[in-house]
């Protein structure tokens, strides 16, 4: 087992890849959850995408590619080939993004749990204009922390177990709703909103990781909270 500096550049090649069930089951529950709790996001304006990978605010919310800016600190992942269109591919940290305060009307991030904090939440507060919207995702305490406890993992990363039997460790902090809740006030937000949201019956293959959980709840995986949908607003 090895913790890459940068363990999404060696993941980029097969991240999408549907051998990741995980990461695929997380992708039907947010198609999912965003249908049942339709997201208002600004009709002007640019949009910042964080940690983009090969963007979904196109498969996702349906956002016009030239007003996207596309973020991430990997730089295989920017590379990806089979991507959304956007107006800039942007290599940098999402804690620390060199651009003048607010450039955005919105900024967005899908599994932002590699760099959630409250560094994130303020940046994201500097990069938003008045008036401004978040909107990101992130996995459930309530599902990992039992996970990462079963598997005797450290508390702050996830695993991934490649096609060629590796196993990569990245950075993967978990936060329960009313933490983020407090955070997302204490950077200046308001008007917010967590929902929390379980695997849809429809999911096929269901993860091991998800099963192994609801098993041990004692639970069915359509019961089992995996994923937050957050979205705020800077006043």
């Amino acid at each position: 087992m090895e913790k890459y500096p940068l363990g999404y550049d060696v993941l980029a090649r097969e991240y999408y890849d549907p051998f990741h069930k995980t990461c695929r089951n997380f992708d039907l529950t947010t198609i999912k959850a965003i249908e049942n709790n339709p997201v208002s996001i600004p009709d002007h304006g640019l949009v910042l995408e964080v940690g983009c990978g090969r963007g979904r605010c196109i498969e996702f919310l349906g956002i016009e590619p030239t007003r996207v800016v596309q973020l991430d600190y990997s730089t295989k992942m920017l590379s990806i080939e089979d991507r959304e269109p956007s107006l800039l591919r942007m290599h940098a940290d999402a804690t620390s993004v060199p651009i003048f305060k607010e450039q955005f009307s919105t900024v967005i991030g899908f599994l932002v749990d590699p760099f959630i904090g409250l560094n994130f939440l303020s940046e994201a507060f500097r990069l938003l204009t008045p008036g401004g919207f978040l909107f990101f995702t992130t996995p459930t305490e309530e599902w990992g922390k039992p996970l990462r406890d079963t598997l005797e993992m450290e508390a702050s990363f996830s695993r991934f177990l490649t096609k060629d039997g590796d196993t990569v460790m990245v950075a993967s902090t978990l936060i329960s709703d009313d933490r983020l809740n407090g955070m997302l006030q204490h950077s200046g937000f308001r008007n917010i909103k967590i929902t929390s949201h379980c695997l849809p019956e429809e999911a096929d293959p269901v993860s091991p990781d998800i099963q192994r959980v609801a098993d041990e709840k004692g639970i069915s995986v359509n019961d089992l909270p995996i994923i937050h949908l957050i979205a705020a607003e800077k006043p």
